[in-house]
């Protein structure tokens, strides 16, 4: 397939002036122009030309649209597309990237771009599978952020694949909302997975790989497939804050120097030292490699960060001169599984007339990159998908970030009660709609039944007239055909109030799956609930407040009436009268000092309950806390088991592959021996014929 030479594009993007750092006395020293970025340094200005700058003002869905959503129909069109944040940590490389509700980063524009493609592409017969990874990179370790389990990954590269990491989870998207659905669980567990946050975000590494498949639904031939890489880069300062020979300035300092060997018109020509890292090693198809590339540089304006956005615009004008080397990727799975085979079958032979340790360890190689090539066909990833589905929430549970990733539950319940109150809100309308109609039809049956029984009364007299019969015929049947199309009108409503009703089926299992959640928790449940006791108490004081503050005016109303009365001379109380209000006011005052008695011995009830309470509550999370300790432990101790016995089978495999090996070098020069003796037993044959013909003798048949 012939390859396209392309540049890589790159674009700046400058974020606002923060009000902190306006308080601290920094100013503006990067202005925008058109393409050219312009940096002033102690006074000294420096430009930069690039495909595109982006100001303050210019949001990401913007600068999605003008830069990479041209680029998704070549995506569509089997080429690779990589698109990478680079810059200063505190640049806005992971607001541009990922965005926010009301303004959506590149990602999950992208993210609804691509499927909405997919869905236009659909209906012209052709289907499609998206899978999707994310990987963590911090200090040279490895993180599976949509699975983050224990097991071993490494960097390799396969035949088919190119390079890619062997143990990463791959999920199967079926749509925009799992797609973005596993983005920001990624991102979540990136966040929780944090021990030091500010170092995480200065060192950490994030890689998003997209891999669209498609192929033709009438043939059901492969067609081509597309791997799309969104990367987060880690802080540009790390070239400079890490002095040390740490991983994590070798990985920036591999990076700076793959970036420098392509890009540096000096060091044209050089080994490009993708190897240094593994951030490099999996970067090799998007810094000169065979995909479409976008780097978007991200910067501060304040002066104080001039030192970070000069080298942010250093490298990135190395990154503009490098050129990839991009190809419709044609998928070649069942011709590469054949070619495998092949090989396989070829060393096979080989081995069996030469017993060789390197053939035998690349023999080993081939199977594992047979296996491999078989994970790649369809039906094995979504069988692949779903057990690490069940997988990712037991590891997730096991890391204590289970509820934080999945869902905020707060944020769920709430959107479960919207869509329960507006089901009911249905409900009590078609209920109403049910009840009119159902009466309606009642009615018109009582008045059909009616009309029947007076027409059979007038037939039967006999004194009806033809012109009478016929009218009264007509009007049955008019009622009966509306009688008719009422009593359908029912029966679709009925079928509508049965559907709401499932629908609330469902979204009450909703809600109780979403409270099971909580149940993996006890302090988020202890604080959803001290919530919601804390709100029904709010509820239940303003209640009271408006209730008093009603009986106040109701009582202030009466007591000036009275005293109007009173000024009159319409109302006169004796001293009999004077006397019973006296004694029902001192009767109010021992009531109200009981009241207030009986109100603060409760008052001290609900504060002993409550120590009682946060006391239980202490208990039970000490003892979970243990338990969970034992279970952790009992869970290490079954791991460890696992792994003894898994290097059991593997020994004991090698073994047998050995004999086995053995075994078939032995047979193989045994059939030889045999050939050979086979052989000499015809040259005898043979000769023994050519004496006896010499003889003169008639040589014998066999």
């Amino acid at each position: 397939m012939p390859s396209e030479k392309l540049p890589i594009k790159v674009f700046v993007k400058c974020r606002p002036l923060l009000s902190r750092e306006e308080q601290k006395g920094s100013r503006r020293a990067v202005k925008i122009s058109g393409n050219k970025t312009t940096l002033d340094v102690g006074g000294k200005e420096t430009s930069f030309v690039f495909d595109g700058s982006f100001g303050p003002d210019v949001k990401p869905n913007q600068i999605f649209r003008d830069t990479v959503e041209p680029l998704v129909e070549k995506v569509m069109e089997g080429y690779n597309l990589s698109i990478m944040a680079f810059g200063a940590t505190g640049s806005g490389k992971s607001y541009l990237m990922t965005g926010n509700d009301d303004n959506p980063g590149i990602v999950p524009c992208f993210n609804k771009t691509l499927f909405r493609w997919i869905d236009d592409l659909q209906s012209k017969q052709k289907d499609f599978f998206v899978t999707a990874t994310f990987l963590e990179i911090l200090d040279e370790q490895m993180v599976d952020l949509l699975n983050p389990h224990s097991n071993e990954m490494k960097v390799r590269q396969h035949p088919q694949l190119g390079i890619f990491v062997d143990g990463l989870s791959e999920l199967v998207i079926r749509s925009s909302d799992d797609l973005a659905k596993y983005y920001e669980q990624g991102n979540r567990a990136r966040k929780m997975g944090a021990s030091d946050v500010q170092a995480h975000r200065e060192r950490s590494f994030a890689l998003f790989t997209l891999s669209v498949q498609q192929k033709d639904v009438n043939t059901g031939k492969m067609g081509v497939n597309s791997t799309v890489v969104m990367a987060d880069l880690a802080g540009i300062e790390g070239v400079t804050n890490y002095k040390s020979e740490t991983d994590t300035a070798n990985s920036f300092k591999a990076l700076i120097d793959v970036i420098g060997v392509l890009g540096d018109p000096k060091k044209k020509g050089s080994h490009v030292p993708y190897r240094e890292s593994k951030v490099t090693r999996l970067l090799q198809e998007s810094l000169g490699g065979n995909a479409i590339s976008v780097m978007f540089s991200t910067i501060s304006p304040a002066d104080n960060h001039c030192q970070e956005t000069l080298i942010t615009m250093q490298q990135s004008q190395f990154v503009k001169n490098i050129h990839n080397e991009a190809r419709v990727n044609v998928d070649e799975t069942v011709h590469i599984i054949d070619e495998l085979r092949e090989e396989i079958v070829r060393l096979r032979t080989k081995l069996s007339q030469n017993n060789n340790k390197e053939d035998v360890l690349k023999m080993e190689d081939l199977i594992r990159d047979l296996q491999i090539a078989k994970r790649q066909r369809w039906e094995e990833k979504e069988k692949l998908s779903l057990q690490y589905d069940d997988e990712r929430k037991t590891n997730f549970a096991n890391r204590g970030i289970l509820e934080w990733v999945m869902d905020t539950a707060k944020k769920g319940n709430k959107e479960v009660q919207e869509r329960m109150l507006l089901l009911q809100k249905e409900k009590d309308q078609l209920t109403q709609q049910y009840k009119e109609k159902r009466q309606n039809v009642d009615e018109m049956k009582e008045d059909l039944q009616k009309r029947i029984t007076d027409y059979s009364k007038l037939s039967e007299s006999g004194k009806a007239t033809d012109g009478e019969t016929k009218e009264k015929v007509k009007a049955i049947h008019e009622l009966k055909e509306r009688l008719k199309r009422e009593s359908e009108a029912v029966k679709e409503i009925k079928q509508k109030l049965r559907d709401v009703q499932e629908k609330q089926k469902l979204e009450r299992e909703d809600a109780g799956s979403q409270n099971q959640v909580l149940r993996g928790n006890a302090e988020l449940r202890q604080k959803v609930e001290a919530e919601e006791h804390s709100r029904l108490e709010q509820e239940h004081k303003t209640l009271l407040d408006e209730e008093l503050d009603r009986v106040k005016m109701e009582k202030d109303h009466d007591k000036t009436e009275k005293q109007l009365q009173v000024a009159e001379g319409k109302k006169q109380y004796d001293n009999e009268e004077a006397l019973s209000l006296e004694m029902d006011l001192i009767d109010m005052k021992a009531d109200k000092q009981v009241v207030t008695l009986q109100i603060q011995s409760l008052m001290q009830e609900k504060e002993l309950l409550q120590k009682h309470l946060d006391g239980a509550y202490k208990r039970h999370q000490e003892e979970s806390e243990i338990q969970q300790l034992q279970n952790l432990q009992t869970f290490r101790h079954y791991r460890e088991v696992f792994e003894e016995q898994k290097v059991a089978l593997e020994q004991r495999y090698r073994g047998l592959l050995e004999l086995s090996i053995q075994d078939a070098v032995f047979l193989s020069t045994r059939n030889n021996e045999l050939m050979q003796e086979i052989q000499a037993l015809k040259q005898t044959n043979a000769e023994l014929r050519d004496k006896l013909t010499v003889a003169g003798e008639r040589p014998v048949s066999g």
